[in-house]
């Protein structure tokens, strides 16, 4: 069971979305004050370095001391870093494309809410996520977390994460999300539970056989989808999110469909920072 504190979730002031709402969402950011601003992209920066090195690695301690204003590296322990950092945010001089950049920095967000998000509605709790993929470019599913319910069966639910950007509504980037989950939902699990099964645990014994619950419609399976955005495109009614139960009217029941939404007040602003940060550890 994750420990982590839920401090991202408190800086966005992430909250439910109305009960009217078939899909249950949560929404936050609006409001981030530029004090708030700073820690989350720093949170960001660091989680993303640490999810790539791992919590002990002596690289990660480097990139950590150069980042808070220590002594530069030497030339090959820079170029190891600068192979980490590259991926998802270019280094300076050639940066990754905007929404590469942004798309990173959505799934970022959404991992760390999903790790501080340890129980949820009707009290499931939270038992594994996998790792996050490193690069956002890559084909294949986005986000997979898996609970225990009531009675200790492991349940699933498979996200599909994106930034929203444009004029349009974001009922458009959500109903897009939805039907690519309904299109290559199999595919997505079937990429990211399939380097799991190797280990022996129940996790494991599960994705064995979710792609087949997935076909089946099974009441173990469900979905969400994840928006990073500015506050300015913040949904402003429950109707926003009617597709994803267009797309999956089989998962009917509370909790079987999702949604988060971080709507910050700049969101390529926030993108950008979090870039930053990481490149001052080069």
């Amino acid at each position: 069971m994750p420990t982590t504190q839920p401090v991202l979730t408190s800086l966005l002031s992430l909250t439910p979305g109305p009960v009217s709402s078939a899909v249950q969402y949560a929404i936050g950011g609006q409001a981030l004050s530029a004090a708030d601003f700073a820690a989350a992209t720093h949170i960001l920066a660091d989680d993303t370095m640490r999810l790539r090195l791992g919590d002990a690695s002596d690289v990660l301690t480097s990139w950590r001391d150069k980042r808070d204003g220590g002594p530069d590296h030497t030339p090959l322990r820079r170029r190891t870093i600068e192979v980490y950092a590259r991926i998802g945010f270019g280094l300076p001089g050639k940066p990754s494309h905007k929404d590469h950049l942004e798309g990173h920095v959505a799934e970022l967000l959404w991992h760390r809410l999903m790790t501080e998000r340890t129980v949820c509605s009707g009290g499931r709790q939270l038992a594994y996520i996998p790792p996050l993929k490193a690069d956002t470019t890559e084909p294949g599913g986005d986000g997979l977390a898996v609970y225990r319910i009531g009675n200790g069966t492991l349940v699933f639910r498979l996200w599909e994460i994106k930034k929203h950007d444009s004029s349009a509504r974001i009922s458009a980037t959500i109903r897009r999300a939805s039907e690519q989950l309904k299109l290559r939902g199999e595919e997505y699990l079937a990429k990211l539970a399939a380097p799991e099964t190797v280990a022996d645990d129940e996790v494991a014994e599960l994705f064995k056989e979710v792609v087949e619950l997935w076909l089946d419609g099974n009441d173990r399976g469900g979905v969400g989808v994840s928006v990073g955005t500015s506050a300015a495109h913040a949904p402003s009614g429950p109707n926003t999110f009617g597709s994803i139960l267009t797309a999956f009217p089989h998962y009917s029941a509370p909790g079987q469909t999702e949604s988060i939404v971080v709507a910050v007040p700049d969101f390529p602003a926030f993108a950008i920072r979090v870039r930053e940060i990481v490149w001052s550890g080069l």
